[in-house]
């Protein structure tokens, strides 16, 4: 929900993404940060199952972020993004979700993640990840890979889409702090 549609009296469970992108770089940007505020998360407004933080100044230089999204626990996880590029060279770009698990995770043993990338209206990449390996190595801030897109030089918007979702199983999932989401040009 945007501060306006707060202000409206407007109320949803779903967090809908309005903040600002950062973007390092002039020409064709080499790196795109999207703070959890810019993020569309289902279930991210409804306390019961995320809560916003403010992450420690030691946190904020390592990740980049200044807040982040604490999953408390929820049964399905939706979590999507939108970016509106326009690169003045041909630029292929990876995304990285910057996240860590908390000691007392759960339920991501049994519940693999798919992330999907859709550039112009065509999915372009999707692939499945279990997240356990990540949750054993708690309180450690991880870069998970999410998928890559490949950009053409224009004087024309491109608009990519992102996300993680898992609204397959009936496993309850929790103690994951989502810090943000990195997109950086792939060299090579």
């Amino acid at each position: 929900m945007t501060h306006e549609q707060k202000e409206a009296g407007y109320s949803s469970p779903h967090w809908k993404g309005d903040g600002p992108l950062e973007v390092v770089g002039l020409e064709c940007p080499k790196l795109i940060k999207v703070p959890v505020k810019s993020l569309d998360i289902t279930w991210g407004n409804d306390a019961r199952f995320w809560q916003l933080i403010t992450l420690s100044e030691h946190e904020a230089r390592e990740t980049g972020f200044e807040q982040g999204m604490l999953l408390l626990q929820v049964n399905w996880i939706e979590v999507t993004g939108t970016l509106n590029i326009t690169p003045t060279k041909d630029t292929k770009y990876e995304i990285f979700y910057v996240v860590k698990f908390r000691v007392d995770a759960f339920g991501w043993h049994s519940a693999p993640i798919k992330f999907k990338v859709r550039h112009e209206g065509e999915e372009t990449h999707g692939h499945v990840m279990a997240l356990e390996s990540y949750r054993e190595k708690n309180d450690v801030w991880h870069e998970i890979p999410g998928g890559e897109f490949s950009v053409t030089a224009s004087k024309d918007p491109k608009h990519v889409e992102f996300g993680i979702f898992e609204v397959d199983s009936d496993w309850w999932k929790g103690g994951m702090v989502l810090g943000g989401v990195k997109i950086k040009e792939k060299s090579g």
